[in-house]
């Protein structure tokens, strides 16, 4: 016996209500309820009867751990662990901090330098193991961060290496990068599943540049050597890694793109203030 436009819309509801978000696996639990349903009514029983003892299957208060678990078989894991969120933040926690270093003048410029080369390493490393494990969200922020790195360094001329631009060679950390991870990887998967999870939730695109902003706010503090400047900076990359840290561990939706929006407008906000207020 084949369900009604209204009736499926009656499951339909009871999933919305239980918080079910993923188009992929709303569509599947529609059938599959409908399909237990049927097999119900089949039986001589009413559609009543039929969907409340199919839903008992299906408390509404763990429909969504239930979707959870489901994503984090399919490596489309939308939130994470105290852990993997920590992980996650950690190369931009130290990116923050190697910027600090650079407006203390007492100290000295090689300990710059190399705060600035483990973070970066750090940031490409990420990247990496993103790519090994087919790009799962907590790497996407990442994969906008090298990208703009390279990018931005290609049109850079460093006189002890080159008086030319760098050009190609600013995109040698990528591809080293990808090469390497190409070994525990050796298909094009990563890249598939990239456009997979973007095409199931385009805001992923939000979370690729939002990677951007950590150099963006370098890009402004660049040439800013003032320790009066170090509470606006913690206070930006603070409000970063908060906010990215919250949206990899909240389960909603919503509230994922909510913390990641307030959390790319504050920093960049107190960032730009400052910046003027300093050239001011």
């Amino acid at each position: 016996m084949m369900l009604t436009k209204e009736q499926i819309q009656l499951i339909r509801n009871y999933l919305i209500k239980g918080r079910i978000e993923n188009h992929l696996f709303f569509q599947d639990m529609v059938d599959h309820i409908a399909c237990q349903v049927e097999d119900e009514m089949n039986n001589g029983k009413s559609f009543k009867d039929s969907l409340n003892e199919t839903l008992k299957q299906y408390p509404i208060d763990q429909l969504k751990e239930i979707e959870l678990f489901t994503l984090k078989t399919l490596n489309m894991e939308t939130s994470f662990s105290t852990r993997t969120a920590l992980l996650t933040i950690f190369p931009f926690v130290m990116f923050g901090l190697t910027l600090a270093t650079d407006m203390v003048s007492t100290i000295s410029y090689s300990v710059y330098i190399t705060m600035f080369l483990i973070s970066i390493t750090l940031m490409f490393i990420t990247l990496g193991i993103g790519w090994i494990k087919e790009f799962p969200r907590w790497s996407f922020p990442a994969i906008g961060f090298c990208l703009l790195f390279c990018l931005f360094f290609s049109f850079i001329r460093i006189p002890s290496f080159s008086d030319d631009k760098l050009g190609i060679w600013a995109w040698t950390p990528l591809l080293t990068i990808l090469l390497v991870s190409s070994l525990f990887n050796r298909s094009i998967q990563p890249i598939k599943s990239v456009i997979h999870k973007i095409k199931e939730e385009p805001s992923l695109i939000f979370l690729i540049t939002y990677g951007f902003l950590p150099f963006v706010i370098f890009l402004l503090m660049d040439e800013i050597h003032a320790i009066g400047m170090l509470p606006s900076l913690f206070l930006s990359i603070g409000c970063f890694c908060l906010g990215l840290y919250l949206a990899l561990r909240c389960k909603i939706s919503k509230h994922r793109k909510n913390y990641l929006l307030l959390s790319y407008i504050f920093p960049l906000s107190i960032t730009i203030t400052s910046f003027l207020a300093y050239w001011s």
